[in-house]
């Protein structure tokens, strides 16, 4: 019997399929896994950030020092918003990082706004 025949045998096929499952799963559930997670993730929150700063220096500011009561319409916030999420999408993907995709579409907006409250408290 060859080598060959030996690892098509049904009971080479099925250690090997459960070895490499083993493997697999204790690469998913490993620290360095999740710790390329958290970095991803952080790096999603970063270019949020680098969005809404961006967005606020350029385009807040400026309607603010305009106006006389110094506040936004609703449609000026909300055209804000769609610039900062525009610009933390362009800014992640220069970092090689899908923003949508780490945080969620759906969690974009809540991320946005948590960083504009924080912003305006400083």
């Amino acid at each position: 019997m060859t080598l060959g025949h030996v690892l098509q045998s049904d009971a080479a096929l099925t250690l090997i399929g459960g070895l490499v499952g083993l493997a697999w799963t204790a690469f998913r559930s490993s620290d360095l896994l999740r710790n390329a997670r958290n970095r991803r993730f952080d790096k999603a929150v970063e270019a949020l950030e680098a969005g809404v700063e961006l967005t606020y220096r350029t385009y807040v500011q400026a309607i603010k020092e305009a106006k006389a009561d110094g506040k936004l319409t609703h449609e000026e916030a909300r055209e804000a918003r769609r610039r900062a999420r525009d610009a933390a999408i362009e800014y992640g993907r220069t970092q090689g990082i899908n923003v949508l995709d780490e945080l969620g579409p759906a969690f974009v907006d809540l991320w946005i706004a948590k960083l504009v409250k924080r912003l305006k408290a400083k």
